[in-house]
């Protein structure tokens, strides 16, 4: 597609998987010694689209998520980061995917 203008604006469109992080508080302990986590916004697709929305350009997520409270705190991270969130589909009969990363030594 040829561009004419500035103002032209291409969809960039993301598919994939959107998750929580559970990050350690504390680095240099085991999982199951860490004193607590932090919860991030996760998935390379998501952060892609993101990453394209606050660059300036026009972007959209197309995803399942669980139909639950992390999920739809998912949702809202896209849309305050002006993503399209209209291709998520939320799933009652999933749970929205939570990851733990291993603390760096």
């Amino acid at each position: 597609m040829a561009s004419n203008g500035e103002n032209d604006k291409s969809l960039i469109v993301s598919f994939g998987e959107m998750l929580i992080d559970f990050v350690p508080t504390v680095s240099g302990v085991s999982l199951a010694e860490a004193p607590g986590f932090l919860k991030a916004p996760g998935g390379a697709p998501a952060n892609v689209a993101i990453a394209v929305a606050r660059l300036g350009g026009k972007a959209a997520f197309v995803g399942k998520l669980g139909d639950d409270e992390f999920g739809h705190m998912l949702a809202g991270i896209l849309k305050e980061n002006d993503v399209i969130a209209s291709g998520i589909n939320f799933d009652k009969g999933a749970r929205t995917a939570l990851a733990f990363r291993y603390p760096t030594r």
